[in-house]
């Protein structure tokens, strides 16, 4: 009998272990703030991450060409022209193509 007990618990945590997300990082990728300012030609990619349960600031890390990748600090100036920037050449881009 207790070794039927015992297989029972031993899949009932096995089904439970599988359901939990694998995903969840449980922390910011950032460490700090980030950098005030990066060479604009460097950039290869820009990822805006939002805040989550998991991290509850924003983050915006960019991809450099053949630099690794930086976090820049949402509140410069730097990173606020640049995003702007980019937002209207996005809809520049949506109106001549509608």
């Amino acid at each position: 009998m207790k070794t039927a007990t015992f297989i029972v618990l031993v899949c009932l945590l096995v089904v439970e272990v599988k359901g939990h997300s694998l995903d969840v990082k449980g922390r910011c990728i950032c460490a700090d703030k980030g950098v005030n300012k990066v060479s604009r030609k460097a950039i290869e990619k820009v990822e805006i991450i939002l805040p989550s349960p998991s991290c509850k600031r924003l983050e915006i890390v960019v991809t450099m060409r053949g630099a690794g990748q930086k976090c820049l600090n949402p509140g410069s100036r730097f990173t606020k022209k640049y995003i702007l920037t980019a937002i209207q050449k996005i809809c520049v881009y949506v109106s001549v193509y509608e």
